[in-house]
C-alpha cells in the first residue's frame, strides 16, 4: 500500500513538474518590439571629375569652381523597428528595418557674362585631339552662364532570422545569429546649365543638364553574435554581423540640350546629349559584384519596468562594393556626337565611342547613433 502511494505521489510530483516547465516555456515565448530613432552620417559622395573651371584643367592658374571633390551628405534622420518571437527558451525569429530619410545638396557657380567677369569654362578630354580642352558656358559679352550641381541619396535596408541562445552565466547572455539581409543604397547626381544670350541679342534658351542616377541593391546571408550583460536595471550588449552576398549595381545615364537657337528664338527642340551624358554612354546599364557587409553595434538599456526598456546605441555598417553617380561621370569626351558642344546640327559621332560607362565601384560606410524603446509581451 504504502509503495502504491508514494508511486502515486512521484507519478504527480511529475507531472508538476511538466507542468512548471510547460509554463517556462510558455513564458519564453514571449513577443518583442522595439523602435529606434536614428542620426546616420554616411561617406561623402566623390565627385572626382572637375566640372567648370576658369581655365584649362591643369594648366597653372586654372581654378576649379564646381566638382573636382566630394559631395558632404549632412547626418541623416531615420527610423529603425525591429521584432523577436521566442520559439522557446532557446530559438527566437527575428526582423528589422531601417531607412534614413532622403539628403540633398546642391552647388552652383555663375558669371553675368559681362566685359571683366569671369569665363566659366566645362574642362574636359577631347580624345579627337587627344588633349585637355574647354567649351565655354559663359563668353562675355555674348553670353552669361551658369551651372549647378545636384545631389541626393536614401539608405534602406531589411533583416529576418534566427537567434540561438547559448546558456547564461553569471548575468552575461549570448545568442549565435543567422538570416538574410537585404540593403539598398540609391543615390541621384546630376548637372545642369544655362547659357543665354546677353542683351541687345534676343532672349534665348540654351539649358543642358547630365543625370548619374546609381541603385546598389545587396541581398545576402548574414551570420553574427549578439552578447550582452545585465546589472540590476542595466543592460549592455554589442552585436556582431557580417553578410556575404551579391551587390546588384545599377547606373542610369541621362543627358539633354533645350534650346530654341534654331528656331529663331520661337519653340524648344530638345537633342540627346548634355556635356557629360552623351549618346555613347546614355542609358541604364548594370552590373553584379561579390561583396561584404559587416556591422556592429553596441547599446546601453535601462529598465523603467519589467517589460519596458530604454536605450542607446551606436552602429558602423561598411560596404566594399559601392556604384557611387561621381565615380560614373567620363570625361573623355568625343564632340562630334553633341549639338553641346558643336553648336549646331545635325552631329554625327565621328572617331571613338566616349564617354562610356563607366561602372566604377568604390566603399561606403554610415555610422550613427540612436534612442529606442523596447517592450516585451
Amino acid at each position: 500500500m504504502r509503495n502504491r502511494v508514494m508511486m502515486l505521489a512521484a507519478s504527480m510530483a511529475l507531472g508538476g513538474a511538466d507542468a512548471a516547465a510547460q509554463a517556462a516555456t510558455s513564458e519564453e515565448s514571449t513577443l518583442s518590439l522595439q523602435a529606434e530613432a536614428l542620426v546616420w552620417w554616411q561617406k561623402d559622395s566623390p565627385t572626382p571629375v572637375p566640372l567648370v573651371s576658369d581655365g584649362l584643367y591643369g594648366q597653372a592658374g586654372t581654378n576649379i569652381l564646381l566638382g573636382g571633390g566630394e559631395v558632404d551628405i549632412d547626418p541623416a534622420p531615420g527610423l529603425r523597428l525591429a521584432a523577436s518571437y521566442a520559439l522557446d527558451n532557446r530559438l527566437r525569429l527575428e526582423g528589422s528595418f531601417f531607412f534614413l530619410g532622403e539628403q540633398s545638396s546642391s552647388a552652383s557657380v555663375e558669371s553675368s557674362g559681362q566685359i571683366g567677369s569671369v569665363d566659366l569654362l566645362l574642362p574636359f578630354y577631347d580624345v579627337t585631339l587627344n588633349r585637355e580642352s574647354v567649351t565655354e558656358l559663359s563668353y562675355a559679352p555674348a553670353y552669361r552662364g551658369s551651372a549647378r550641381e545636384e545631389f541626393s541619396n536614401n539608405l534602406m535596408g531589411l533583416e529576418a532570422g534566427v537567434a540561438w541562445a547559448l546558456p547564461s552565466s553569471g548575468g552575461w547572455n549570448l545568442d549565435l545569429l543567422g538570416g538574410l539581409r537585404w540593403l539598398q543604397l540609391k543615390e541621384d547626381h546630376s548637372i545642369s546649365t544655362s547659357s543665354p544670350w546677353n542683351p541687345p541679342n534676343p532672349a534665348d534658351i540654351w539649358q543642358t543638364r547630365d543625370s548619374f542616377d546609381t541603385s546598389n541593391n545587396f541581398y545576402g546571408a548574414q551570420i553574427g553574435a549578439r552578447a550582452s550583460y545585465d546589472q540590476d536595471n542595466w543592460v549592455v550588449s554589442g552585436v556582431a554581423k557580417l553578410g556575404l552576398g551579391v551587390m546588384n549595381q545599377e547606373v542610369d545615364i541621362n543627358g539633354s540640350l533645350v534650346t530654341n537657337d534654331f528656331t529663331r528664338d520661337g519653340a524648344t527642340q530638345t537633342f540627346p546629349g548634355g556635356y557629360f551624358a552623351l549618346p555613347t554612354n546614355i542609358g541604364s546599364h548594370s552590373q553584379s559584384e561579390f561583396a561584404v557587409i559587416p556591422e556592429v553595434q553596441l547599446s546601453l538599456g535601462y529598465r523603467l519596468t519589467p517589460t519596458a526598456t530604454i536605450f542607446a546605441s551606436y552602429s558602423f555598417l561598411y560596404a566594399d562594393n559601392m556604384l557611387r553617380p561621381g565615380n560614373q561621370i567620363d570625361r573623355r569626351i568625343n564632340p562630334t556626337q553633341s549639338v553641346s558642344y558643336v553648336g549646331e546640327p545635325p552631329v554625327a559621332l565621328a572617331g571613338s565611342a566616349q564617354p562610356s560607362a563607366t561602372l566604377n565601384t568604390s566603399s561606403y560606410w554610415a555610422q550613427g547613433l540612436s534612442v529606442g524603446l523596447k517592450v516585451e509581451f
